[in-house]
């Protein structure tokens, strides 16, 4: 009879424990369900290393966030989080963290104060930190895009110029009758101004230009965006295009340049812009000491590197080709005005369009003058082709 007793009571007592780990294991999916939901997007902005350890320490510090864990307690369980002891925490290490090591009594607390320090903790470094911008969310469309575009033209007109017998080459071929090219004769279609850059005279000149706005074009728009690009990169070519116009009154226009050379002028905006926080730890020990490679990138993406490659790539081709223009006016057919154009609108528009990080008083006022002498240049060359006699006589048969 006793015997049957302690029976029935061992089976209670297995069933109470039974029921015990089943509902905790319901409650730890609960608690793994709502980490995806609230902390997995947070940490995957921070990539593969994860959230420093140090800084979260501090923001949980600051925000007095400890009221209701001891001290002692906190730093043991940040110490648990950190496995590999890396100084980062993980996704991987956070969750873990917070499913085996806290009490129910810390499960309570812990998600909420972690939340809070984390959620602040973001803006902060995306404002201190340049590279903390990157992400592909949207991916770069524009430059991607436009890019298709003029290849298709090109294409196109390839095969349109060998139906008149007309070869393209390497640097030659060129259709001077399509409605998409600047001609000085036919300036009151506006939308020449723009269209030019769909055209490309030879091989070389659609792959240099093709080349260089994949290259910088879409780096741009992985911090600042497509639409940010894409408009200083139409405003850019429109601007070379104007330049064009009153620098050399009989020269039709081709090419991209005027976009390219926006784009690059727009490099050294971002560079103007956010200086500090692209040279964020950049010459800091403790961040070659954690990650060598991670190191050496902060030093290729500092704002003086990034000047540097710009104006080694913009200052020599700019002064050859204006070299060329003063010595051989005859023979050189670079448009110089619409690359100069084109980068200056970079620069300038740059400044007020493209995204600050850290937005000072001084850069408001700045963007707000550049984007005024934009205006003012587009203004004074709209009034010089409207009133400038030099021009050759206007073509006003209709198009084909």
């Amino acid at each position: 009879m006793h015997l049957n007793r302690v029976c029935v009571a061992l089976n209670d007592i297995q069933t109470i424990i039974t029921k015990m780990k089943a509902e905790e294991e319901v409650a730890l999916r609960q608690l793994q369900q709502e980490l995806d939901d609230n902390f997995k997007s947070i940490f995957d902005r921070y990539g593969r290393n994860g959230i420093p350890l140090g800084e979260l320490r501090v923001e949980i510090n600051e925000r007095a966030l400890m009221e209701h864990i001891p001290v002692e307690r906190m730093n043991y369980l940040l110490q648990r989080a950190d496995r590999d002891a890396d100084q980062h925490v993980t996704y991987r290490e956070f969750s873990r963290m917070m499913t085996e090591d806290l009490t129910k009594e810390e499960r309570k607390l812990f998600p909420r104060m972690m939340r809070t320090a984390i959620a602040s903790l973001i803006p902060r470094r995306e404002r201190e930190d340049f590279i903390a911008n990157y992400n592909c969310c949207p991916p770069p469309i524009f430059i991607p895009l436009i890019s298709a575009v003029e290849i298709a033209v090109f294409i196109v007109y390839v095969f349109d110029l060998k139906k008149n017998n007309i070869e393209t080459t390497s640097t030659t071929g060129v259709a001077l009758y399509s409605p998409l090219v600047y001609k000085p004769t036919r300036r009151y279609e506006a939308w020449r101004f723009l269209t030019y850059m769909l055209m490309h005279q030879g091989y070389l000149h659609i792959i240099s230009n093709i080349g260089f706005q994949l290259l910088f074009g879409t780096t741009l728009e992985i911090v600042h965006k497509w639409w940010r690009v894409g408009l200083v990169y139409l405003l850019g070519v429109i601007a070379g295009g104007l330049a064009h116009s009153i620098s050399d009154h009989n020269v039709s226009l081709v090419g991209a340049s005027g976009g390219v050379y926006a784009i690059l002028g727009a490099h050294v905006a971002a560079i103007v812009i956010n200086w500090k926080e692209m040279n964020y730890k950049c010459l800091d020990p403790n961040e070659m000491q954690d990650n060598v490679c991670f190191g050496i990138g902060r030093i290729l993406l500092s704002a003086p590197v990034r000047l540097a490659i710009i104006l080694l790539l913009v200052v020599p081709d700019l002064s050859v080709a204006i070299y060329r223009r003063v010595t051989e006016p005859a023979a050189n057919k670079i448009g110089v005005t619409a690359h100069l154009g084109g980068f200056l609108a970079g620069v300038m528009l740059g400044i007020v369009i493209l995204k600050n990080v850290n937005t000072l008083t001084w850069e408001k006022a700045l963007g707000w003058v550049t984007l005024a002498i934009y205006l003012a240049f587009v203004a004074f060359c709209c009034l010089f082709n409207a009133l400038y006699e030099g021009y050759p006589p206007t073509d006003w048969t209709a198009l084909a």
